[in-house]
Parts: C-alpha cells; structure tokens; sequence
C-alpha cells in the first residue's frame, strides 16, 4: 500500500513540473518573439529613414547640379523660372511647392524625364493670408499626392518627396557691401538668397487616411510665418501629429549673377 501511494505522488510531480516547464518555455518563447519584433522594428525605422534621407539629399544634390551650368541658372532666374517667381517682391512670404516626380512613359512608350526644376508653372504657391491658407492661386498640381503613383519616386510606391522655394528674409540688407559703400549710390547688385525645403514621407507605413496625408502637403506652409499674430502649423507639424515617418531639410542658397562671356 505504501508502494503504490509512493508512485502516485511520483505521478503528480512530473505532472507540475511538465506544466512548469510548459510556463517556461511559453515565456521564452514569447519573449524571443517580442525580441525579434523590437529588432525589426529598428531595422525597418533605420532603413526607413535612411530611405528619407537620401530622398531629400537628391533634391539639394540635383538642384546644385543643374545650376552649376550657367545657361540652366540663367533659366531658372528669368520669366517664369522657379527663382525668378520666388524672389518677386509680390510674392514675400509666398512659397512656390513642386512635387519631385518620376520619370513618365507617354502614350507611345517613350519615357519622358520630369524637369522638376525648370518652370514655375510646374508648381502650386501656398501663403497664409492671415489666419487663412491659400494654396489655389496657381492651382493644386504641383502638391504631392499619395494617389497618383506617378509622385513616387520608385515603382514601389514608398517614397514621396515634396520640395518648397521662397525667398530668404532680408534681416541682413547690408551684409554683402563694404564699409564706406552707400546702398543708394553704390553699383554694388544687391545679393539675393533663397531657401529650398525638401520633405521626403513614407505615407504607407501610416494609418492616417490618404486624404489626411495630402492634407498635410497642401494645408500648411513648410516653415513658420513670423509677420502672423499666431505661430501657424507646419507641414513638418502635421505629418508628425499623423504619424508619418518624414525626413526634412532645409538650406540657404545665395545667389550671384554670372557674367556672360
């Protein structure tokens, strides 16, 4: 008899420990789950924005390359060039926004280049009049869309990359003449600088609807507006708040005339 009580216990005891170490295993296993999700989580975050990231450098890289040729500069500086538009005294405080597109095939298969950056008719101006966006002066075109494929920058459909133009604020007017110089009397051509903004989004690996998204680009200006009552919200501001992963660079360029030869 104490034999076989002896054995049942046995029994019940490999039964616990079976069961404790079913607990175990469920524990490391869905700990080495969640791992595995945190690693791939960063991996994607890392590639994602270094995806970002050489999106926006292109712009910069492009743009740097295209007015290293004289007679490409010129264009862009005259009529309806996109400096030209931008450094207008009428349109201070106005940003002229183009949405960098891919290469397209017309309807005779030929692929036809996108100049992003020749013509200001390219592209959409945005300003805020007061407390209000306008963004319809020169039409909606030039803003990025997230359904039209032809705003991404690959077959893919990942990247999108949206670039803004407007002139620099003159808090420096007589940073570029000499000491002695008179700006009324001198020959001296006044230097004039434009700031190019570059905001590249993966808008699907958001949840916030598409038309939230265009919101975003289309709704706000790419930098604050210092002469409002208010600080206005930015685009930058708005991607955030819906969670869009964004990478955005702005720089400064100053502008010289080239003499012709």
């Amino acid at each position: 008899m104490k034999n076989i009580i002896f054995k049942k216990n046995q029994t019940g005891a490999v039964l616990i420990v079976v069961l404790v170490m079913l607990v175990l295993l469920t524990i490391a296993g869905t700990w080495a789950i969640r791992s595995g999700l945190v690693s791939l989580n960063i991996s994607t975050n890392s590639q994602a924005q270094s995806l970002l990231m050489q999106n926006s450098d292109s712009v910069f890289f492009t743009l740097e390359n295209q007015t290293s040729n004289a007679l490409n500069f010129a264009n862009m500086r005259i009529g309806d060039g996109i400096l030209a538009y931008a450094m207008r005294s009428e349109n201070k405080n106005k940003e002229l926004v183009f949405c960098i597109r891919s290469n397209s095939i017309n309807k005779d298969g030929v692929t036809e280049r996108n100049d992003n950056f020749t013509s200001a008719r390219n592209g959409s101006v945005i300003y805020w009049q007061g407390t209000t966006i306008n963004n319809s002066e020169m039409g909606k075109n030039g803003f990025c869309k997230t359904t039209r494929s032809l705003d991404f920058l690959s077959k893919r459909a990942a990247v999108m990359t949206q670039v803004s133009v407007r002139a620099a604020p003159a808090e420096k007017d007589w940073e570029h003449m000499i000491s002695g110089d008179d700006k009324e009397t001198s020959k001296r051509q006044d230097i004039q600088k434009v700031i190019v903004t570059a905001t590249s989004l993966l808008p699907n690996l958001s949840s916030s609807l598409e038309s939230k998204v265009e919101s975003c680009l289309t709704d706000y200006t790419s930098f604050v507006d210092t002469t409002l009552s208010t600080a206005n919200k930015t685009v930058t501001d708005c991607l955030a708040e819906n969670s869009v992963p964004y990478s955005t660079q702005e720089m400064e360029y100053t502008l010289r005339y080239v003499n012709a030869s």
